[in-house]
């Protein structure tokens, strides 16, 4: 995938997160500026990249806790 392709979907999702959250036009330029690098690709690489690793935390805790269920069962 190409940087132009990727940009076609993190900017989107940058834009309405950054929108969604600080709502006013000083808030997000500011916000962006400071945080995203100026960049909206940045901030939906950020919001997609955290998802994915919460999600996958959240797989490896149901793991970890069946292991451990299914060890006390068995006994």
């Amino acid at each position: 995938m190409s940087i132009e392709n990727s940009n076609l979907i993190y900017y989107p999702i940058g834009w309405l997160y950054i929108w969604i959250r600080y709502r006013k036009k000083s808030l997000v330029k500011n916000a962006l500026i400071e945080k995203y690098e100026n960049s909206y690709s940045v901030a939906g690489t950020l919001v997609i990249f955290k998802t994915f690793g919460i999600i996958f935390l959240i797989l490896i805790a149901l793991l970890l806790f069946s292991v451990i269920y299914s060890l006390i069962r068995w006994r």
